[in-house]
């Protein structure tokens, strides 16, 4: 793959991003909005982080980095795969809102139920790309779900 180092096409998916709102009046004078979004999920190229003592055999020297040092402990971070080669699966989340204004007088009185990530998706934001026993460990989720119940007063 050495070719593929130097000129990397990301694939089409990688840099997408899909959006949807619909919002619907309702009897009541209740109104609901959904939300969907569809975005790329994140690669997932496993890196490698090799030693001067692993890399000078090879090199017939030390790294760049050791200068003249007597003992060496720099380290470098190779990719073990061509950039943009491998990613996760596309993240999707959909939310929902659903609410109604109530007028007393002058005042007015909106109530609203939102919940977030209505599926509870749990799609991977963010992993461990170190080779190793805990490559592709998941280091952050989506969060999960989250119902707010929310009262606003206008006067």
């Amino acid at each position: 793959w050495s070719s593929d180092v130097c000129s990397s096409d990301l694939p089409w998916s990688a840099g997408t991003q899909l959006k949807f709102m619909l919002i619907y009046p309702l009897p009541l004078s209740l109104q609901t909005a959904v939300i969907y979004q569809n975005f790329a999920g994140i690669e997932n190229t496993a890196t490698y982080t090799a030693t001067n003592a692993q890399i000078a055999p090879s090199l017939g020297r030390n790294l760049a980095q050791c200068g003249t040092a007597a003992v060496c402990t720099a380290t470098v971070n190779m990719a073990l795969d061509p950039p943009g080669s491998s990613y996760e699966p596309r993240l999707q989340q959909v939310d929902f809102r659903l609410n109604r204004a109530f007028k007393m007088n002058q005042y007015r009185v909106r109530g609203s139920l939102d919940i977030a990530n209505l599926f509870n998706a749990n799609s991977v934001l963010n992993l461990q790309r170190q080779y190793g026993p805990t490559y592709l460990n998941a280091l952050q989720i989506m969060g999960g779900r989250l119902i707010k119940v929310g009262l606003q007063f206008d006067f």
